[in-house]
């Protein structure tokens, strides 16, 4: 797999590039600096996709059952939902933290001491659920980033209105309005996605492990999350403070990433032997 490490560590490379020029382009306001990046994080966005494909075929299955693959695809989709985003807002700003996210989880991704295998404990009983509660997850994984990102800026902007501070940082982010619907929306649909995917991944669970898996780490880990996010939104429509919800969202994903990344390695469960 050295060569695909290696193409990992080009990918890192363009992505590098990319934010070193988008950072002149943010302090000297260069266009021309700007186009530059977006090709960069294109070419670099093309080979990710490529890359995971053929890790996928040389593998024989979905590179998804690992916490470290995870962390793999999380850092793609937030690469493909950067690009997109931009695409639409100009916001380049949050087009950086995009990148710069997803080439710091890449990058934890290419230096671990990872092993492939072609067969994984779990894909001796992978099947559609499995499948699709992984992807679920990740979804959501990826919905609250995308919310936490816009209540950051839904804070700066609100603050920079309160204080009628209208500098290059207030016209380089979203409006408060754009960014309060985006820090909703992208919660509600995560919620969703976690809700249904938890759901899907104890009905497997209750089927390989039996009760057991109500008292795996990871499953009351998430169940948490989900209440966590449950209430967060209950909050919101009944106080309708959407900076409260803001601040809330932050620290609660904190929590929701401390989940995935940690606890996580505690569980056995998505592990199986006969």
């Amino acid at each position: 797999m050295d060569m695909m490490f290696r193409s990992h560590e080009f990918i890192l490379l363009l992505y590098f590039l990319s934010l070193s020029v988008l950072s002149y382009d943010l302090f000297f306001r260069n266009r021309q600096a700007r186009k530059v990046s977006f090709y960069l994080v294109g070419a670099g966005a093309i080979f990710h996709i490529f890359s995971f494909v053929q890790i996928g075929l040389s593998l024989g299955r979905l590179p998804i059952q690992t916490v470290f693959e995870g962390i793999y695809v999380l850092s793609m989709l937030l690469v493909i939902i950067g690009i997109v985003q931009y695409k639409r807002s100009d916001s380049e700003i949050a087009f950086a933290i995009y990148i710069f996210t997803a080439f710091l989880l890449l990058s934890l991704y290419t230096f671990a001491p990872v092993t492939y295998d072609e067969v994984t404990e779990v894909s001796a009983i992978m099947n559609d659920l499995l499948v699709i509660h992984v992807v679920l997850s990740l979804l959501s994984y990826v919905m609250f980033f995308i919310s936490v990102l816009h209540a950051g800026i839904y804070i700066i902007q609100y603050d920079n209105l309160k204080k009628k501070r209208f500098n290059r940082l207030f016209f380089s982010l979203f409006s408060v309005e754009t960014a309060k619907k985006m820090m909703i929306r992208t919660a509600i649909l995560g919620f969703l996605f976690i809700l249904i995917g938890i759901f899907l991944g104890i009905q497997w669970g209750l089927y390989i492990f039996g009760t057991d898996i109500l008292t795996d780490l990871k499953v009351l880990g998430t169940l948490i999350v989900l209440i966590l996010y449950g209430g967060l939104l209950s909050y919101l429509r009944l106080t309708r403070n959407i900076y409260k919800f803001a601040v809330a969202n932050i620290i609660i994903f904190i929590i929701c990433m401390m989940n995935y990344l940690f606890i996580t390695q505690l569980s056995s469960f998505h592990f199986w032997n006969y």
